[in-house]
Order: structure tokens, then sequence, then C-alpha cells
């Protein structure tokens, strides 16, 4: 069976909607099947369990969406950059023609990424590929957190939140509140305190390990995950667990330079 092709634009870029109708025109004079479709859409819905490959035209934002959104699990992703940053994209817009001639001969390989799963009391709030955020509902109220490994608690203070980060998304919000950059093969949780009054600095986790989180508030809690899915909890305390996730994501590289070469030669630049 012929493999289907979904390809995904930011509506913030007239341009990548532009080149998402010439890569469809592209993709079906080879016979092959793709459809076109907004990252914003992908919030409400789920591709095609059919989808094998995702050609995404867009920044992070867009590419966070479609792994969100992806109903075959083994989809494998080519991020091409239209947005601002584009951390996670493989190639820029410039290089779309030659970068899906590429992929059309199968000249790449295919990279797996690990996400992170989040439980809140007990239930599963989801999966984020780059990370959770926890603050108070009420903007500029602070959190108290007890972070345990294993049994024993290994950390605690105050903070205006946390962010519970994958390596891959290390180089994201992680990064710019003062977290480490972390070399994605490695299977660890990175915890980076927003502002923290006492007691909490950026740790880098083994997953390993049972990790947990207590986190108090008397205003109660958002979580955003990814940057898109938003959750409230209207409670006092949460005990969030993260845990490696059973899901990983396959990105196609295209040669050395992209991966966690490209995140950080743009995040240092």
């Amino acid at each position: 069976m012929s493999e289907v092709y979904a390809i995904v634009y930011t509506e913030r870029n007239p341009a990548a909607k532009e080149a998402a109708e010439r890569v469809k025109r592209t993709l079906e004079n080879r016979g092959l099947a793709a459809e076109i479709y907004s990252a914003s859409n992908l919030i409400y819905s789920s591709l095609p369990e059919s989808v094998s490959l995702v050609i995404t035209l867009g920044g992070d934002g867009t590419i966070l969406k479609t792994v969100g959104a992806l109903g075959n699990p083994e989809a494998a992703i080519l991020g091409v950059n239209f947005g601002r940053g584009g951390y996670l994209t493989e190639v820029e817009a410039e290089d779309l023609d030659k970068a899906l001639e590429r992929v059309l001969v199968k000249d790449y390989i295919v990279e797996r990424k690990m996400m992170l799963s989040i439980t809140v009391d007990g239930e599963s709030v989801g999966d984020a590929l780059n990370e959770a955020y926890i603050a108070s509902q009420i903007l500029g109220k602070t959190l108290s957190f007890v972070v345990r490994r294993d049994d024993e608690v290994i950390a605690e203070g105050s903070a205006d939140g946390l962010i519970i980060a994958s390596p891959i998304g290390s180089t994201a919000y992680s990064f710019s509140a003062g977290g480490p950059i972390v070399d994605d093969d490695l299977e660890v949780v990175i915890l980076t305190p927003v502002c923290p009054i006492s007691g909490l600095k950026p740790m880098v986790l083994s997953l390993n390990h049972r990790i947990d989180v207590l986190a108090g508030s008397d205003y109660g809690f958002s979580m955003v995950i990814d940057g898109y899915r938003m959750r409230k909890f209207y409670k006092r305390s949460l005990m969030i667990n993260v845990r490696r996730s059973s899901r990983s994501v396959a990105f196609l590289r295209l040669g050395p330079g992209g991966g966690l070469a490209r995140r950080i030669r743009k995040k240092l630049a």
C-alpha cells in the first residue's frame, strides 16, 4: 500500500498555505495520496490512522499540535520552518523543495524521541513532547513544591510555577527560564522553577526512578501541556507524577546538522 501524506500548515504565515498546496500537487503528480490540514484545527481533531508521513509547514507550535493529533503513532514528521523559531523543525522554508525530493526517494533516517507521561492525582492528563507547565490560576500567586525521587524528598520550596520538561523540550521554555540544555538521547526529566523564591533550582532527574511533585496553592492550578492544551484544577494540592510515556515521536532527519545540533545552534545564535 502506498504512503498517505498529511500536510499541516500554520495559518499565521500565508506562504505556508501556498507551500502546502504546492506540496500537495507535487505528491499527487507522483501518484501519492495527500491531504492538507490547518494546525489550529488539529487542536480539536485527529489525523487519520492511514497517514504514515506528515510534512509540517510552520514552527514548533505546528509540530506540537501535529504530535497531539497523530492517529498513527508510527507516522513520521518532517518539520519545515515557516515560523519564528522553528527549533524542532528539520529544514528552513527555502529548502522545502529539495527536502521533499529526498523524502520521495527515502533519503532520510528516522529518529525517535521520547515523550513524558503526566498524571495528576492518579489521572492521566496527557503526554508531552516538550513540557508541562504548572502555575496558579491567579496571576502572580506563588505555589509550593515538594519534589520526591522514589520515596525520598530531594527538594522543596516556592516559585511562580514549575516547568516539567523532556530532553527535547530542554531547549524550549525550560531553557528560557534558566534550565540546562540536555542531550535528547537521555531518559530524564528536567524540573525548572519559574521565579523561585527559595529552595528550588533546575534539576535533571533520571526516569529510572519514580518522580513525583506535590504542588500546593490557595488559588487552584493551571497546567499547560506543550503550549496549547490547558487543564484547570480547583484544588489546594496536586500530586503530579512524571514518567516516560509509552509513546514516542518519529522525526525525519536529512543528515548532519539537524536535531539537537540544529536546536542548540539556533538557541545560542
